[in-house]
């Protein structure tokens, strides 16, 4: 009789013990809480149509126009293949003057007329912002770096002009914000060192983009394995 009573005490323990274990590893489950939930605008493939802006030019105001192309690795890594670039120029007051005034010649100024880079891009962060408390604003902040070509022009008295191709190192950051699951509209800042034969050209450009996201599959969707079998319980019957 003391052992049946031995034997139910110890049964009667363990099983306490054991939903008390799996109780305390439930809570620890259900107190894990994620910062914001996985992207819900990713696409694989980005082309986005360029604009922008430098002061930095000692003689001229530079507009850079262009497309790029970049491949979204995953939530966290990009590669922007391609980013090409056609530089409209408009004259600074102090080329007219040097021009009109001290009679400095033509060739003495070079002119960006297009660019070409590559750069390897890294997002950590991605959030929500409430836009005027209407609607919500995904985004994610970015930065970069690569290289590629600037290419420059002289335009001699003579009417002739000459050309030079500079190596370029490019690196910023930027902010990317998703209008819809394939539009997204990005405002960077970026900082390009040019490589020149005569010095090293140093230009801060601001710019804005209009993205056009897309993937060029089906994204797989995770099945529900319960729905699966409640369906093929149903074909059955």
């Amino acid at each position: 009789m003391n052992r049946i009573r031995i034997w139910i005490f110890a049964i009667t323990g363990f099983m306490l013990l054991w939903g008390q274990t799996g109780w305390c590893e439930d809570q620890e489950q259900e107190e894990k809480v994620y910062a914001v939930q996985n992207k819900v605008f990713h696409r694989h493939h980005e082309i986005d149509f360029l604009t922008g802006y430098s002061a930095d030019d000692d003689f001229y105001h530079l507009y850079p126009l262009g497309l790029a192309y970049t491949y979204h690795l995953n939530e966290h890594v990009s590669w922007e293949v391609a980013r090409a670039q056609y530089v409209l120029t408009q004259d600074k007051d102090l080329k007219k003057t040097l021009e009109s005034e001290f009679e400095v010649q033509p060739e003495q100024f070079s002119e960006p007329k297009y660019m070409v880079h590559t750069h390897a891009v890294f997002k950590p962060f991605y959030g929500k912002s409430a836009l005027l408390n209407r609607g919500i604003v995904n985004h994610e902040v970015y930065v970069f770096a690569g290289g590629g070509v600037v290419n420059y022009e002289w335009n001699q008295s003579s009417g002739e002009s000459r050309s030079e191709s500079a190596f370029s190192i490019s690196v910023g950051a930027g902010m990317r914000n998703f209008l819809s699951e394939n539009f997204c509209v990005n405002v960077e800042i970026r900082d390009l060192v040019n490589f020149k034969e005569s010095d090293t050209e140093n230009n801060v450009m601001l710019g804005v983009s209009f993205g056009f996201r897309f993937n060029l599959g089906t994204r797989k969707v995770e099945e529900d394995q319960s729905m699966k079998r409640l369906k093929r319980i149903l074909d059955e019957d």
